[in-house]
């Protein structure tokens, strides 16, 4: 066998040294690759953590007494949810806020319902609907009558911000009620005839009565209480006996469609025009839509009201400019 030539040689050894170095520079460059992402610490996933139904029944009252006192608004509002729907879910402790709201009481029947409306939203309030929630709310209504003195209507301006906080949570309460199941519970229990009617609407059986009335039933946040029940026929027969509505839109509801329809005691008297009384914002007949267009919007108003009593009309200055 001829032996290699020294050349041929040198170029083997030259072929040799370069697969040599190709392999360790190779094998460096994956030995650095894989010590480099081993050594990368990746941030921990942001595991979502639930409060589960047997941490919540583990809960002690102690426990969430004392997390309704914590600095944290989280904390106190995850308490708040939890205290709630164990209320919601025990019968004796809606019992006990009903029976709250129907004592003569005002700061009482002021924690029941303050109670009660933190609990209440459209997918909660089918859990209190039931006769006794009716009368309650409405026994509470007949005392608020009498705990200040209620400002007469005012078709320029809802009156509702003017309501007792009693007050308003108890129509908010049942306006759920009602916009959820319908007005026969208020109907049973005789709303119109114990609070609806006692309103000061205006003169008895006079046009101002029926016109704020009828005012009030399109507008206002108590339309949404009076539609349903002007629109339900025992509802309307009601309104009918406590004189909020004439007697003829018993029989025949197209009468509030005529716009020259006149009551039985001729011009003046209650009914008259009565398609014109039911429009979104009545004016007065004595000024053009453009001259109240700009009284309105030069009007300022200025509440004066230190706190330490239920907020009147007396203490709303209004000035026109």
């Amino acid at each position: 066998m001829a032996a290699m030539s020294p050349a041929a040689q040198d170029r083997l050894f030259l072929f040799g040294l370069g697969l040599a170095t190709f392999a360790v520079v190779g094998t460096m460059r994956q030995m650095l690759a894989y010590y480099r992402d081993t050594a990368v610490v990746s941030p921990p996933e942001n595991k979502p953590q639930y409060i589960t139904q047997e941490v919540e029944d583990s809960l002690k009252l102690s426990t969430l007494d004392k997390l309704l006192d914590s600095p944290n608004f989280c904390i106190q509002e995850t308490t708040s949810i939890i205290i709630c729907e164990r209320a919601l879910h025990d019968g004796p402790t809606i019992d006990v806020l009903l029976w709250y709201i129907t004592r003569p009481d005002h700061k009482l029947r002021e924690k029941g319902i303050r109670a009660l409306t933190m609990m209440m939203n459209s997918s909660t309030v089918k859990m209190i609907q039931r006769p006794e929630t009716y009368a309650a709310l409405v026994k509470c209504l007949e005392y608020c009558i009498n705990d200040y003195t209620h400002n007469e209507f005012d078709p320029d301006w809802d009156n509702w911000i003017l309501r007792d906080v009693v007050e308003q949570g108890c129509l908010l309460i049942l306006i759920q009620l009602v916009d959820k199941f319908g007005p026969e519970g208020l109907v049973k229990a005789r709303f119109v005839e114990r609070w609806l009617a006692k309103e000061p609407w205006g003169d008895k059986g006079g046009t101002t009565l029926s016109l704020n009335f009828a005012t009030a039933l399109r507008n206002g946040r108590l339309s949404q209480l009076l539609e349903p029940l002007f629109s339900d026929h025992a509802g309307r027969k009601q309104m009918i006996k406590a004189k909020l509505v004439p007697p003829a839109l018993e029989t025949d509801l197209s009468l509030l469609q005529e716009p020259d329809v006149k009551m039985v005691d001729g011009e003046g008297t209650a009914g008259e025009d009565f398609d014109g009384m039911f429009v979104e914002s009545r004016r007065r007949r004595d000024q053009s839509s453009e001259e109240e267009h700009m009284r309105r919007r030069h009007r300022e108003a200025m509440v004066l009201n230190d706190g330490t009593r239920p907020l009147g009309r007396s203490d709303i200055i209004q000035r026109e400019r």
